[in-house]
């Protein structure tokens, strides 16, 4: 029986052409899987492709398709469409190879005549980029034999990213992580987990490697594609993301990966998989959780897309879960309210008021850092306790006479609370994570959190507590380099066992080009990034695999120059066709958006400060750093950068110990970083004053 598979480039191109066009295409491709041969559809050889398994079918009169006819078997693949001129050239020096190392089928442009020759004639006068790796070794991470010359003679990265139209994306992708240093043992395995199992031919096309760039379509797809109901993120998956959704795991996963990597999609994917094997019957549900209220939103609507069955399922952001935990088993007081939530009093206001009662030595920045970050954090009961636990990362040690002057302010803090009907949201966190584990029975089938390095030891232990420990477990997904609050995080320490290979890390940027994520790294260079286990995480082999304009950063004289250069920018990228939903402005502090609010209200820009996935909205939006946490845009302005707010320079840092300092700018670099990565094909950076060193360009 016929099957055909459309190319994800394809996919993309589908979106572009005119409503009516893609209402033909779902028409062609089941006439085309009916009958081939239909004199209808046209479907001829071209003498003048390069590739003469290459053949053209007729959508109308105007467009054409390009598919990948079959030497033996049914197995046809949907490459292209487009008007008739610009298919023929697409076509016309692309080659289809079927890759028997990989599994995977590849389009690439056949290497030109000259690029072939000048490889041979000065092969051995310069060092190349690959001369430590045999042939076969190149073969083997899906170098086809027809450029492998080319690849030979390749002297330096600038020359590979020269020649990547000629190279197949997976072995361009390949070769760049050889650059970087990973063993090419290391990828060979990892691409003969992705091969087939089959032994026929045609049923190889569904391995989990070919699955990247091409999935099989029928009727239904095909209908849901071209009404826009599918994105591309939900049917093609990389085979490093595919090997984390689909496995059963004998315990807790640990997921990371740069900016842009998919990390979400993946927990999304893994959060269907999970419920596709429910067991009927099984009144316990899967919680997805993740930090703030904001990202919860976009999840749910992700989910939607996913059409993920409601009924199995909770996402939730962990501070309304833990609430909603300690009121089902009756652990607070309808009327006690919880320190640091969202829109309640903090812990360090409290401290403030009870110190303004009880003389001491010691300050409100100190106390609530003790409390927080020794006590709470290491869920202490009682002063031996303190006495005894480390406090490394704490600063300057302190003496047992100071511990125990500390800890009975920290009574009469407790006392304090009680009185006035509060709780510590750390404080809280234990009192729920000790109660779950007298249960006979958790409350969830299976936990997926997502944004995993927001979190500290306090909500991890809590997160352990929601499920037993067994098979799929725990599914924790998250990117060090955006650990954008300083808190203290170990799987270990927090009773979270990830052995093995149930720890995995993504490498290639699908969001953002590779000119805006070579910036964004630089923000984070040179910091020393835990991967919530003790080890070091490295962003070697983190690419992009599409190019854009290079970021570029301004700054003015007076705020009304930089606000008239962000009006000036926006009206630049509607002239060049992004709409007014495609861009988002950023800022550091809210003040500041504030400013550029007004302004845009009197120029009659519409706008939108609500950055979430899903909403409707038809003007430019505006948030802070923080808030575009999650949130992908074509266009990204950072407004209001200089040396005073990036990083921004906090009154309190003067009173902080070295580590708390050094914590905090890390923090601030992280939250650049993940502003920066909002930013998909341009990044514009504006300010007023003394540029940020933050910044290089």
């Amino acid at each position: 029986m016929m099957k055909l598979f459309i190319h994800d480039k394809c996919m993309e191109q589908l979106f572009e052409l005119p409503k009516s066009t893609q209402k033909k295409v779902l028409e062609f491709q089941r006439k085309f899987r009916e009958n081939s041969k239909s004199s209808a559809i046209n479907f001829e050889s071209i003498s003048t492709f390069k590739d003469q398994q290459l053949r053209t079918a007729r959508i109308d009169d105007k467009y054409r398709a390009i598919v990948k006819a079959p030497v033996s078997g049914d197995n046809y693949y949907l490459l292209w469409v487009d008007n008739h001129d610009e298919a023929m050239d697409w076509a016309k020096n692309k080659v289809f190879h079927w890759n028997d190392n990989t599994d995977t089928a590849q389009i690439f442009t056949a290497p030109e005549a000259e690029i072939t020759i000048n490889t041979l004639t000065d092969a051995l006068q310069t060092p190349r980029l690959f001369d430590g790796f045999s042939n076969e070794q190149l073969v083997q991470i899906g170098v086809p034999s027809l450029t492998l010359s080319l690849v030979r003679s390749l002297k330096d990265l600038n020359e590979l990213g020269d020649s990547e139209k000629y190279i197949p994306t997976d072995a361009f992708e390949n070769l760049f992580y050889l650059t970087e240093g990973l063993n090419i043992e290391l990828l060979i395995a990892e691409i003969n987990e992705g091969k087939s199992k089959a032994t026929e031919q045609e049923a190889k096309a569904n391995s989990i490697n070919n699955k990247r760039s091409f999935v099989e379509v029928d009727d239904d797809l095909m209908s849901e594609i071209i009404n826009g109901d599918l994105s591309k993120w939900q049917i093609y998956l990389h085979p490093s993301q595919r090997k984390l959704v689909e496995p059963d795991f004998k315990g807790s996963v640990r997921v990371t990966g740069g900016a842009g990597t998919g990390k979400t999609v993946v927990a999304l994917h893994r959060l269907k998989k999970l419920t596709s094997i429910l067991i009927d019957g099984d009144d316990r549900k899967i919680v997805f959780t993740t930090f703030t209220n904001a990202l919860t939103q976009n999840l749910t609507v992700l989910a939607d897309k996913l059409n993920i069955d409601k009924s199995k399922i909770v996402i939730t952001n962990i501070d309304t879960l833990l609430r909603d935990l300690a009121k089902e088993y009756n652990l607070v007081d309808n009327n006690v309210r919880i320190l640091d939530f969202y829109n309640s009093k903090s812990s360090y206001e409290l401290w403030d008021d009870f110190l303004e009662q009880n003389l001491t030595e010691f300050d409100t920045l100190f106390l609530t850092a003790e409390y927080q970050n020794v006590i709470l954090f290491n869920d202490l009961k009682n002063i031996e306790d303190y006495l005894k636990v480390s406090r490394i990362g704490r600063g300057k040690p302190i003496s047992r006479k100071v511990k125990m002057d500390v800890w009975e302010l920290v009574e009469k803090y407790n006392k304090k609370k009680k009185e006035e009907d509060y709780v510590d949201r750390a404080e809280l966190f234990n009192v729920v994570t000790n109660h779950l584990k007298t249960l006979p029975l958790r409350p969830f089938k299976n936990v997926i959190t997502d944004e995993v390095q927001d979190l500290s030891n306090v909500e991890l232990r809590f997160l352990r507590a929601l499920v037993e420990e067994k098979v799929n477990d725990l599914f924790l997904v998250g990117d060090p380099y955006q650990k954008i609050y300083a808190r203290k995080i170990n799987f270990t320490a927090a009773g979270i066992s990830i052995r093995g290979n149930r720890s995995k890390q993504l490498k290639i940027n699908y969001r953002t080009s590779e000119e805006i994520k070579r910036l964004a790294v630089t923000a984070v260079q040179g910091i020393n990034y835990d991967d919530f286990d003790g080890e070091t995480e490295k962003l070697n082999g983190y690419l992009s695999l599409f190019h854009g304009e290079l970021p570029t950063y301004q700054v003015f004289k007076t705020k009304s120059d930089e606000i008239n250069a962000i009006l000036i920018h926006i009206e630049e990228l509607k002239e060049r066709g992004f709409k007014l939903n495609d861009i988002a402005l950023a800022f550091r502090t809210k003040e500041a958006l504030k400013e550029v609010k007004t302004a845009l209200h009197k120029n009659k820009i519409p706008f939108s400060d609500n950055a979430t996935v899903g909403k409707s909205n038809s003007g430019v939006t505006l948030s802070t750093f923080h808030g575009l946490k999650g949130l992908e845009f074509k266009a990204v302005m950072l407004c209001d950068v200089n040396k005073r707010t990036v990083p921004l320079m906090i009154q309190k840092m003067d009173t902080m110990e070295q580590q708390e300092k050094e914590d905090y700018l890390n923090s601030e670099k992280s939250l650049l970083y993940v502003a920066m990565t909002r930013a998909i094909s341009v990044l514009k950076i504006v300010g007023t004053g003394i540029k940020s060193e933050l910044i290089n360009i």
